[in-house]
């Protein structure tokens, strides 16, 4: 008879619901903490309720965010599931503790540890693609009526699909739906060899972390975001290009920044009106995340100013992009009731390595180069150095 030591941290009709198939199932229930295995229940994961015994927890809870789950999981081996599960899942999880298999591997306890969503991500998808056998796959996450690719090996192609579309994937079999109730994503493998049912169980269980992992990353996207343009903000740019700065130096890899100024701004609003001024902006923005690739991020630094952020990508494919972007608006002046309003830009182009050796000398090597633009003349592109 398989033996469990019962912790009941915060008594619930769930736990009460959990002990009691354990006990039809035939389980010993010892009451407190002792060696092997604990069920511990409680309102949610809490490091500070981790007793001095036992070997593994199974936490019980009736909520979990992705910061109190990297914490308890941190200091003891373990599994974290809702209370909403069924009896069953629970059942399971304990089999897996007792065999020391947090997951296959320990996938499931990796994945809790980690908060982000890409990381989340990047880790149920290659092991989707081990249990399925599969050549590859890919996920994308949805954002409004768009799903786009977060993470994958290159096997699938990187643009967005419309949700119709990716609706007829899942309809037509060769896609699957991930957190169905919120339609977060889907998840497409190329010829898998095994039945869903094996390689999708996983994200069952990891589902309540990635919505919450997910929510907090749309919540946090909304105060990013600049109210005017499709741009994000100053504060996303410095939240971000750290980050960006660390991956390519650990993918040995270059890393761009342009920043960019919108010419005599000033000037268009005194004569023309902040309205023109605004529309002016707008106008900028657009048309670079137009030219943008899906992989580079644009950013209002500031009134007139703009950054776009270019992974792997040398300053000469920046310098490329720039010059490109200057030259539609160029070309493409904006139509007002009377006459046609001319577009200019200076930008100034640095990269890493070869310019800067972190976030801040990237963005000051960058800000120094646009200023050397503006000196010369406007209308220009200057590369650092």
């Amino acid at each position: 008879m398989p033996r469990i030591h019962w912790l009941d941290v915060h008594p619930s009709t769930g736990g009460e619901a959990l002990r009691a198939a354990l006990a039809d199932w035939g389980f010993d229930i010892l009451p407190g903490p002792g060696p092997g295995s604990i069920v511990l229940v409680a309102n949610q994961p809490d490091a500070r309720l981790i007793p001095a015994e036992g070997n593994e927890i199974l936490w019980w809870v009736e909520r979990a965010e992705p910061e109190s789950v990297s914490a308890v999981l941190s200091q003891r081996p373990g599994w974290v599931l809702l209370q909403d599960r069924p009896p069953e899942a629970a059942r399971e999880a304990l089999i897996h503790l007792r065999q020391r298999d947090l997951g296959s591997d320990g996938w499931l306890r990796q994945m809790m540890h980690l908060a982000s969503v890409d990381e989340l991500l990047r880790l149920a998808l290659e092991r989707a693609i081990r249990l399925s056998g599969a050549r590859g796959g890919a996920i994308w996450l949805r954002r409004e009526d768009t799903f786009y690719q977060r993470a994958g090996d290159g096997i699938f192609p990187e643009a967005p699909l419309p949700r119709q579309e990716a609706a007829e994937l899942v309809r037509r079999g060769e896609a699957f739906l991930l957190a169905p109730t919120e339609q977060l994503g889907i998840l497409r493998l190329a010829d898998p060899r095994e039945s869903p049912d094996r390689f999708l169980r996983g994200f069952n269980d990891m589902e309540p972390l990635l919505l919450n992992a997910w929510q907090l990353e749309e919540s946090r996207a909304l105060s990013f975001k600049d109210d005017l343009t499709v741009a994000q903000n100053r504060r996303c740019l410095e939240a971000e290009l750290p980050q960006a700065v660390r991956s390519a130096a650990t993918k040995a890899e270059p890393l761009s920044l342009l920043f960019i100024d919108v010419d005599d701004l000033k000037r268009v609003n005194s004569s023309h009106g902040h309205p023109v001024g605004s529309l002016l902006l707008e106008s900028v923005a657009m048309t670079a995340q137009r030219l943008c690739r899906a992989h580079d991020r644009l950013y209002r630094y500031g009134g007139d100013e703009f950054c776009i952020l270019m992974p792997s990508t040398t300053a000469a494919g920046a310098r490329k992009l720039a010059e490109r972007l200057l030259q539609v608006l160029r070309e493409h002046p904006i139509d007002l009731d009377q006459g046609k309003l001319p577009v200019s830009l200076s930008a100034g182009v640095a990269s890493y390595p070869e310019h800067a050796d972190g976030a801040g000398r990237l963005i000051e090597q960058a800000d120094r180069a646009l200023l050397r633009a503006k000196a010369e003349g406007k209308g220009r592109v200057v590369v650092a150095g």
